[in-house]
């Protein structure tokens, strides 16, 4: 089996399992029984099919017929959810249609929060008094951001904190958008070469700059560029921008950054690719020598918590004021600028609250070493209907003008 999620559901007045694709690759979603998920469960590459079969008898006193298994594998191989020749046939034919492609084009604006009444109403109503021009306040340059990949409903004051910093149309000429890899296949940083196609236009990608930064890293940053087809972090803050100041008023330049907390830190997974702190400095050091107005915006969200990603107690009061305190933690060490604090206060606690944007936020700051971290909001979404949560930050990162 491919990587999966599976959540205990109710079908038909019975107690199932749903098992999906998180990369989006399959066909659709399985409702299967008890039974069949512990069949499925045996397909990790270490049970041949006898043993799956010996298995499946000894928890259920039942033999499992070689037809069904049989079965069963052809249909989940032609759902694609089986990491098998035809996946990998499947997949090549979508990377190639992806760099064939003129632009990577948006998903359905919808997913993203957006009301009955349009994205642009809906991205008005969040942004309200955005446009203010505050490119330079007391001597101060905005060189980053954080803000959330939430959708806009969940993430909006955030969202809106955040990009109230920013100036007036033309202000910025490129932004760098850092977002959190969190399906690709790529275990190190991986951009796109692709202009971005949205409901609000055609942002356009600095390629040149793209080079300059491949060569600095030295290896190939767009090998697994499809990684960018299906994720939503960068794509979250390029309407964000494009609703700001046009869609053509700025270009960008599109990246996935990697967990630094793995056992590998900040060094490629796979151990091909460039190390995030490496990139980091890559970035920071090609922004300084170049002439044009750059922003970076890391889109980040911090926590995950409740019974979707695996808490087993109430949302109260308590919990949230715990995982709060953490979340706190952390962003006091990106506020006092110690990149290092951050990664080993995370690491240390095991991520036990699952921050997913640790790599963005890190390549952020290794960007930006002398700029001054300014918190301008916290904010937990809570769904107590499904019992999850997600927190999220809104902060600005200032040097001298």
């Amino acid at each position: 089996m491919r990587p999966v999620e599976a959540f205990p559901v109710e079908h038909e007045g019975e107690q199932m399992v749903l098992v999906q694709d998180p990369c989006g690759l399959a066909d659709a979603a399985l409702v299967v029984s008890p039974a069949g998920f512990f069949v499925v469960a045996h397909f990790d590459g270490e049970h041949d099919l006898e043993q799956v079969r010996s298995a499946f008898a000894s928890r259920f006193g039942d033999e499992l017929p070689s037809e069904q298994l049989d079965r069963m594998i052809e249909q989940l191989d032609l759902a694609h959810y089986l990491d098998s020749d035809r996946f990998a046939e499947f997949y090549r034919s979508l990377v190639d249609a992806y760099r064939a492609a003129p632009a990577r084009t948006s998903r359905d604006a919808a997913s993203f929060g957006a009301e009955e009444d349009g994205l642009p109403a809906t991205l008005d109503r969040m942004l309200d008094g955005c446009r203010t021009d505050t490119r330079s306040v007391d001597g101060r340059r905005l060189a980053g951001l954080v803000a959330p990949h939430l959708d806009y409903a969940r993430g909006g004051l955030c969202y809106a904190a955040a990009y109230r910093t920013l100036s007036k149309a033309g202000a910025i000429e490129r932004v760098v958008v850092l977002g959190t890899n969190h399906f690709g296949r790529a275990a190190s940083v991986v951009a796109t070469g692709k202009d971005f196609e949205t409901p609000l236009g055609v942002t356009r990608t600095d390629r040149a700059f793209l080079h300059r930064l491949r060569d600095r890293c030295g290896v190939d940053l767009c090998a697994h560029e499809f990684d960018h087809q299906r994720e939503h972090s960068v794509e979250l803050q390029v309407l964000v921008l494009q609703h700001l100041f046009g869609p053509a008023a700025f270009e960008i330049v599109p990246i996935l950054c990697h967990d630094p907390c793995g056992p590998d830190g900040a060094g490629p997974g796979d151990g091909v690719g460039v190390a995030l702190d490496v990139f980091g400095k890559a970035l920071g050091d090609l922004i300084q020598d170049d002439p044009r107005r750059t922003l970076i915006v890391a889109g980040a969200d911090l926590s995950h918590f409740g019974l979707r990603f695996g808490d087993q107690c109430d949302l109260d009061a308590t919990f949230l004021a715990e995982v709060e305190h953490k979340d706190r933690e952390a962003l006091g060490a990106v506020v006092a600028g110690r990149s290092d604090l951050f990664i080993e206060g995370v690491r240390d606690r095991g991520n036990d609250t699952r921050i997913c944007s640790i790599g963005c936020i890190y390549a952020l700051m290794t960007a930006l070493p002398g700029a001054r971290p300014e918190l301008l909001r916290y904010h937990q979404a809570v769904d107590r209907d499904s019992g999850t949560a997600v927190s999220c930050s809104a902060i600005a990162l200032w040097q001298p003008s």
